[in-house]
């Protein structure tokens, strides 16, 4: 059963609750309130004792790539041909690929329904989390027969396992991008340890300082750091934040914050979230006219990884700084459970995948690995 307000859930019932109660009444509230360009109606169920909250996008909204396929796999994809240099016959090519792809993606109807919404770049799963995935599924496609059911973000180092029970439950990978993954157990060059050192003997020299605290007039230079880094330098189509936002992660959510100060003022910050034994850097922002500021900020997760003995699923980007410092690629995949549709839903789908997969697995292979 489908519950549409929190009050409804039969809590005493519940023995697994692996999310944030805040943030999923946050979510159920209206997660655009705190990201103006993410529209999802947030729904959850009780699926033997376990607390399984979903998020239905219906297909009317742009929204951005965190909760779009059509965001992430063509209007990414598009602005990152336009920054490359190619040769006028490689981007007529790159075009016409992607403009099949958006018609694919528009023949989907571009509606599904995300198990386990984090609303970040990045999803961090428990293990318990996948254990009633064939009655999750039964139900979702029961109560969603227009929808496809969708986890997201998985790997195939950290994810492996969660991955193989997906695909046995019929979902299909659906590739999404190249993330790096840092272990701190694992052997690291010298030269990887060396520039990590580099890295916080610079921050150690330059002044600045680091506290996880913030008053209460500090949030507002939050938003305009985010915003030089994910919206004016990378893509428009990168999550819009509030200020008000970063005010209810700070207050409401475990997070570990980093947030740098050259004197007053603030120049960078990071929230991270750890599950289970793995950080994920959720929030950044710097500013971009401070040389070395992001190699310093990310030094200072590397360390903390390192002290604390923990993971790091780092994300995309920035391949060059996370390999020197020892960080291993592997792809990452949407899996998408796609087989109750009918017609030129299910058929487009399956085309999508078929040939999306294959190929963004073969690129980022060989673009994003060395």
């Amino acid at each position: 059963m489908i519950y549409h307000t929190l009050n409804a859930l039969p809590i005493a019932q519940l023995t697994d609750m692996p999310v944030d109660i805040d943030y999923l009444a946050y979510m159920m509230a209206g997660i655009d309130r705190g990201i103006r360009n993410v529209h999802a109606d947030v729904q959850v169920m009780a699926v033997s004792g376990q607390l399984v909250p979903v998020s239905i996008k219906d297909g009317r909204h742009h929204d951005s790539w965190i909760h779009s396929f059509t965001a992430q796999y063509i209007d990414e994809m598009i602005a990152e041909v336009d920054r490359m240099t190619l040769k006028p016959v490689m981007k007529r090519s790159a075009s016409l690929l992607l403009g099949a792809g958006r018609l694919l993606l528009r023949l989907t109807k571009e509606q599904t329904v995300t198990v386990f919404p984090s609303f970040m770049s990045t999803t961090l799963y428990t293990d318990s989390q996948f254990e009633h995935v064939g009655r999750i599924t039964e139900e979702l496609t029961r109560c969603f027969p227009h929808h496809a059911i969708v986890f997201r973000t998985l790997n195939t180092v950290h994810d492996d396992r969660a991955i193989l029970c997906l695909q046995s439950a019929g979902y299909k990978p659906l590739i999404s991008r190249a993330v790096y993954l840092f272990n701190p157990n694992e052997a690291h060059s010298k030269n990887e340890r060396k520039d990590l050192k580099k890295d916080i003997k610079r921050f150690n020299k330059s002044g600045y300082t680091v506290t996880d605290q913030l008053t209460e007039d500090e949030f507002s230079q939050l938003l305009p750091l985010y915003e030089q880094v994910y919206l004016e330098k990378y893509s428009v189509h990168n999550p819009h934040y509030t200020e008000a936002f970063f005010k209810f992660l700070y207050d409401e959510l475990k997070l570990q914050w980093f947030i740098v100060k050259d004197q007053s003022r603030i120049i960078s910050f990071m929230a991270v979230q750890q599950v289970g034994d793995t950080l994920f850097p959720a929030y950044f922002g710097m500013d971009q006219s401070v040389k070395g500021l992001y190699f310093m900020t990310s030094g200072l997760l590397y360390q903390y990884a390192i002290d604390n003995g923990l993971k790091v699923n780092n994300s995309a980007g920035a391949k060059d700084y996370k390999l020197a410092r020892g960080s291993r690629p592997a792809l990452e995949y949407h899996l998408v459970y796609s087989g109750h549709l009918t017609g030129t839903q299910k058929l487009a789908y399956q085309l999508f995948t078929a040939v999306a997969t294959p190929l963004g697995a073969l690129l980022l292979k060989r673009l994003q690995f060395n």
